[in-house]
């Protein structure tokens, strides 16, 4: 039993200490565009940087930084392209100010403290914008409870189309809003006569009834509340071919003339 505890303790300790030299590299890119300008005044003569090429290298570097630390960040769960841009941006935007508060703060005439403190305060910028985003995703302000995404199945209380009340079904994620979710149901009920329905594979998220299911198709998705939804997990993924034609079959949007800018955003907000 010691050795077991002594192992889990070491793997334990190399994983923290990899983690911990990924995320102070994360920072060094990050903080590039002042430590190399900083660097090269400090030499005799002063130097400075020319040209576009060399531009592009020292600012070029944070960006693909902040773009592989979103890209660990949504490995599990990816992620629509303006969140994952969105993302991408605030690692960017709040690491430069963590590089600024730093070179501010710990005004050092050694170069290398300066350069230590700014790529630190950059690494650890880095590492909180990923750990809020995980946080948002397994729960956040929504009671610890994951928060459904994109082309996962989960099982909630879907409402009905016609009239009040709703029931417990399986439904398929569309898209995640700020206070609600927008799903198309599942059904065990035949649905091979009608149009508005296909048939969805029980792979990756049905292992126990055998029952046969049918998704619907090409309707305004059901709008159900965060608190409506019955797990705390979903229960799989959807199918990659259903998946696809239930995206390929969306319904256009209803035309209502120019919307304002305030609309689109409530629209996206739900």
């Amino acid at each position: 039993m010691s050795r077991r505890t002594n192992s889990s303790c070491l793997g334990i300790a190399v994983k923290v200490y990899l983690q911990l030299n990924l995320w102070v590299l994360v920072g060094y890119a990050l903080a590039l565009p002042a430590t190399v300008p900083d660097l090269m005044a400090a030499q005799k003569p002063p130097q400075e940087v020319h040209g576009f090429d060399q531009y592009a290298v020292l600012y070029g570097i944070p960006v693909v930084a902040a773009t592989a630390v979103t890209a660990f960040t949504c490995r599990t769960r990816p992620c629509p392209p303006w969140v994952f841009l969105a993302r991408t941006a605030a690692v960017v935007a709040l690491s430069q100010a963590a590089v600024a508060w730093a070179g501010a703060r710990f005004d050092s005439p050694d170069w290398s403290s300066r350069s230590l403190a700014q790529s630190g305060a950059a690494g650890l910028a880095a590492l909180l914008c990923h750990r809020a985003a995980r946080w948002w995703e397994d729960g956040g302000l929504n009671g610890g409870r994951r928060r459904p995404a994109a082309g996962e199945i989960w099982h909630a209380l879907v409402p009905f189309r016609a009239s009040d009340g709703e029931l417990p079904h399986y439904c398929v994620v569309m898209r995640p809003r700020l206070r609600h979710v927008e799903v198309l149901q599942i059904t065990s009920q035949n649905k091979d006569d009608r149009a508005d329905h296909i048939r969805i594979p029980n792979d990756g998220w049905d292992f126990t009834s055998g029952k046969a299911h049918w998704v619907e198709i090409g309707l305004l998705p059901r709008r159900v509340p965060y608190e409506k939804f019955t797990g705390a997990r979903p229960k799989g993924r959807c199918p990659k071919p259903t998946w696809k034609q239930l995206r390929d079959r969306r319904p256009a949007p209803m035309p209502s003339g120019s919307p304002s800018v305030w609309s689109r955003i409530t629209q996206r907000l739900g």
